[in-house]
């Protein structure tokens, strides 16, 4: 089988081929189109693979070629980069490289996934972008009240300046003019921000009904109430069969924290930052009301609690959480909650004595 290596860049392509037998067939450098590319890699004979590094715009060449090779390789950034570390880095290494583990059945590959879950999976992340830009005004916004007005002039009937009555504060307060001016544009960008996540949302809502693993998803605590969650869980997964074990996913997640060990040492460190921070934003704001929901979930998270503080509490009980859902969609099937373990009894000792 030929093996086409690609080192894709947003204008040009640079392309290695290698022959079945490991010899160099071809290589050069051409401009970005549809068409181009199509032409080049149907030009090479016989089977063939074909192999280019997750970029921003993957999918875009992926969807172009695909369906012209026998098989598609997705080289991942971070492993690929430990391997072929050179002094003498350019496209045409870069692209002879990846056409070499390729060849050999070395390279390091990412998960592709399908048009409908990439789709549906940039929806959810703008949302998450839209959602960050609310809180980011809101933070905005409470900073210009603390810089003008004392917490003691502040009314005590409502708890948030976000909500229907506190609203009608913030259009009423008396500020400086530059002040009011700053305040009234950010309460006009928070309001168009409040539709257009809600137009998101519904929009969400149409596209997202026969999503597979969703009725068993919906049945583990966390995920019965928010469905925008349950959604990113079952999108930003893909495929949870590609996962071996549950801890595997709960690394991918991002919930596994480092480790630094050593013969008789076992050290661990902080959350390991190579995971999907979408997942794991998503798990730990589900954790929040896992706890409230389930009895086992609530006893795990305060048995931790009682040892390590509340933020390592609420990581372990999403790691929990992430083993929970891999079962459950793996097996499709229900959610099935733990049995209580109360703590172990103190147990006294006493000596028995032979009584006559």
């Amino acid at each position: 089988m030929n093996t086409i290596g690609t080192d894709f860049h947003k204008r040009t392509s640079t392309f290695y081929v290698l022959n079945h037998d490991g010899t160099k067939m071809k290589s050069c450098k051409i401009e970005n189109n549809r068409d181009n590319l199509r032409t080049f890699v149907s030009q090479i004979p016989g089977p063939k693979q074909l192999a280019v590094e997750a970029t921003r715009s993957w999918s875009l060449f992926y969807d172009t070629v695909n369906d012209l090779v026998d098989h598609f390789y997705l080289a991942h950034p971070k492993k690929l980069k430990a391997i072929t570390q050179s002094e003498t880095k350019n496209d045409q290494n870069d692209a002879r490289e990846i056409t070499k583990l390729t060849h050999s059945g070395f390279l390091p590959t990412a998960h592709i996934t399908s048009v409908d879950t990439r789709q549906l999976r940039n929806l959810l992340r703008c949302r998450r972008f839209l959602v960050n830009q609310r809180r980011s005004i809101r933070n905005q916004v409470q900073t210009l009240i603390d810089r003008n007005i004392w917490a003691a002039d502040r009314p005590k009937s409502f708890k948030s300046p976000f909500c229907s009555r506190g609203l009608k504060w913030l259009n009423a307060i008396d500020l400086p003019q530059r002040e009011r001016f700053i305040l009234n544009e950010l309460l006009k960008t928070y309001q168009h921000l409040l539709k257009q996540i809600s137009t998101l949302e519904d929009f969400i809502q149409t596209q997202t009904v026969d999503l597979p693993g969703l009725q068993f998803l919906r049945t583990v605590p966390g995920f019965r109430m928010s469905k925008i969650n349950a959604y990113i869980i079952l999108v930003e997964s893909s495929d949870i069969s590609r996962f071996y074990k549950a801890r595997g996913y709960a690394r991918y997640v991002g919930l596994i924290p480092r480790e630094f060990s050593s013969g008789d040492k076992h050290r661990t460190g902080r959350l390991i930052k190579d995971a999907n921070m979408h997942l794991r934003t998503a798990f730990i704001e589900s954790t929040l009301a896992a706890i409230r929901a389930d009895k086992g979930l609530k006893a795990y998270y305060k048995q931790v609690k009682s040892r390590q503080g509340s933020g390592p509490a609420i990581i372990a009980t999403a790691r929990k959480l992430a083993y929970a859902v891999y079962h459950v969609l793996k097996e499709q099937r229900a959610y099935r909650p733990e049995p209580i373990i109360p703590p172990a009894a103190v147990c006294h000792s006493f000596p028995i004595s032979n009584c006559n």
